[in-house]
C-alpha cells in the first residue's frame, strides 16, 4: 500500500521532550508545557530513540488514507509547540484606533467601536501590547488555537478596504479599492 509521503518522515524529538500515545489519544511533553490531540482511528504513533514515527495500518479506508500525514504535521507541530511556541501579531490601523488588555485575559478595542466589546482570550494564549498600543503580539504553545483567536480577532474589525483602517496581521498587504466615482 502506498503510504503518505509526508507521513513516513519520523518527527525528530529534542531533549526534554516527551511523547505519549495511548489508544487514539496523543500526549507531548515539553519544557514549555504539554499538549493532548485525540487522532483517528487506524494511525498509530511509536517513539524509538528520540525519534516519532507515524504508521497507518493497511486496511484504512479511502476517507482515512490522508489522516497518516495529517497525524504527522500534527505531531512535529505539538513537538515545536511544547519547546519553541509559536506567535502572531496583529497591528490596528485609524486615527484613535488601539488595542488595550482587559485583566491578561481579555482585549479590547480603543477608538473602533462606539461599546465597550470585550474578546475573551482562551487561556493557552497570551497577548502583550506594544509600546504604541498598535501592535498586539498573541502567544501560545497550541498553534491550532493561537491561529483561531487570531483570526477570530481580526474579524471582529477587517481592515476596510477603502480607507485600511481595522485589524490586520503584521506585515498584511493591503490593495486599496478606488474610491466611487474616482478615475
Amino acid at each position: 500500500m502506498a503510504q503518505s509521503r509526508i507521513g513516513k518522515r519520523p518527527v525528530e524529538l529534542p531533549g526534554g521532550v516527551t511523547v505519549t500515545w495511548k489508544e487514539g489519544l496523543l500526549a507531548v511533553k515539553g519544557p514549555k508545557g504539554e499538549l493532548k490531540r485525540t487522532i483517528p482511528a487506524g494511525v498509530t504513533v511509536t517513539v524509538e530513540a528520540k525519534r516519532a514515527l507515524v504508521a497507518a495500518a493497511d486496511g484504512l479506508g479511502r476517507a482515512q488514507k490522508p489522516c497518516h500525514g495529517l497525524v504527522r504535521s500534527l505531531l512535529a507541530n505539538m513537538v515545536r509547540g511544547v519547546t519553541e511556541g509559536y506567535e502572531k501579531k496583529l497591528q490596528i490601523q485609524g486615527v484613535g484606533y488601539a488595542f488595550r488588555l482587559i485583566d491578561n485575559n481579555a482585549v479590547g478595542f480603543k477608538g473602533v467601536f462606539s461599546f465597550d466589546r470585550p474578546f475573551p482570550l482562551p487561556a493557552s494564549v497570551k497577548a502583550e501590547l506594544s509600546d504604541k498600543d498598535t501592535v498586539l503580539t498573541l502567544r501560545s504553545i497550541d498553534n491550532d488555537a493561537l491561529g483561531r483567536t487570531a483570526k477570530n480577532l481580526r474579524g471582529l474589525a477587517p481592515a476596510d478596504r477603502y480607507k485600511g483602517k481595522g485589524v490586520r496581521f503584521l506585515g498584511e498587504q493591503l490593495t486599496l479599492k478606488a474610491r466611487k466615482g474616482a478615475k
